[in-house]
């Protein structure tokens, strides 16, 4: 029983890499997860315990999180922190968490806008009351493609399923800002005309 999580946190990589989740060339992920015989293999082990060891993958992430900011800094470019994050979201497809970060590391620093997207699609689709998803769906594709209609999409949803103020107040503001880029792109400003140049001759 002690050596199931090693086998299972095996797998997981193996699982990850057929994703394209550890290739700096990633594939396109043409086959869904469930496909996956590897993934089979790991859920059949998993059993019952599957939110267990899910929580316990969390748990490591934490800590190689905080080891990897103490010795390298950016966190964000730890990608052996993706191998368990995706395993964890298939042990428990409700782990927003876990979706939220992975989805946070692919589209930012590893700049891998469409495994990110594919990923936070997923993960909304399991947890479709989640407003951290939303809005790093938002997120990512404003840092992505600077698609602010799209965005704006997302984090309005965000913010209509936000319960706690602190959230709502900072969602709002977010909103606010977005839909004053939209409304740039739409109304540009006037250009004043172009002040003819003096004459330093006229009326002599």
């Amino acid at each position: 029983m002690k050596r199931l999580p090693v086998l299972i946190a095996a797998l997981a990589v193996a699982c990850v890499w057929s994703e394209g989740l550890l290739s700096a060339n990633a594939p396109r992920m043409e086959q869904a997860s469930v496909d996956n015989a590897a993934l089979r293999t790991v859920m059949a082990m998993a059993g019952q315990f599957r939110i267990v060891f899910a929580n316990l993958l969390w748990i490591k992430v934490d800590q190689y999180h905080h080891e990897y900011i103490e010795h390298h800094g950016d966190w964000a470019q730890d990608t052996d922190l993706l191998p368990m994050l995706r395993m964890i979201t298939w042990l428990d497809p409700h782990f927003v968490q876990a979706y939220q970060v992975a989805g946070f590391m692919l589209s930012g620093r590893l700049h891998r806008y469409e495994h990110a997207r594919k990923l936070l699609e997923e993960g909304i689709r399991n947890n479709p009351k989640s407003f951290e998803l939303y809005e790093e769906m938002g997120m990512a594709i404003l840092r992505a493609r600077k698609d602010y209609r799209e965005a704006y999409a997302y984090l309005t949803r965000a913010l209509s399923l936000a319960t706690d103020e602190f959230d709502k107040k900072r969602l709002q503001r977010f909103c606010d800002t977005v839909r004053r880029k939209i409304e740039e792109e739409t109304n540009p400003p006037a250009t004043n005309p172009q002040t003819p140049a003096h004459d330093g001759n006229r009326g002599r």
